[in-house]
């Protein structure tokens, strides 16, 4: 199967963070269920940075250090810091 059949496991991460994050802005959504929603889209936003941030870093460190033995896509981090920062300012507004 060729490497474009497959989703980022990161950025698919923040995907699904982004639709929790969709439901918790729902004003369709009954109150206590979109704070539940706020509350899920924090602790998988504080798991991404305890987990997967740091082997991107190392990955991305390691990259650089072996000459790109280490394949991971060059804008990875980039997209990854963009799109958390788009929602922090979404839950910012839904708060």
């Amino acid at each position: 199967m060729a490497d474009n059949n497959f989703f980022d496991r990161d950025l698919s991460w923040l995907s699904f963070n982004e639709r929790v994050l969709a439901e918790a802005a729902n004003t369709e959504v009954p109150l206590l269920e979109r704070i539940k929603f706020l509350s899920i889209y924090s602790s998988n936003l504080d798991e991404f940075y305890r987990v997967r941030m740091p082997v991107l870093l190392a990955l991305e460190k390691l990259s650089k250090k072996e000459k790109n033995h280490i394949s991971i896509p060059d804008n990875l981090l980039t997209v990854a810091n963009e799109t958390i920062h788009i929602q922090q300012q979404n839950y910012g507004e839904i708060l």
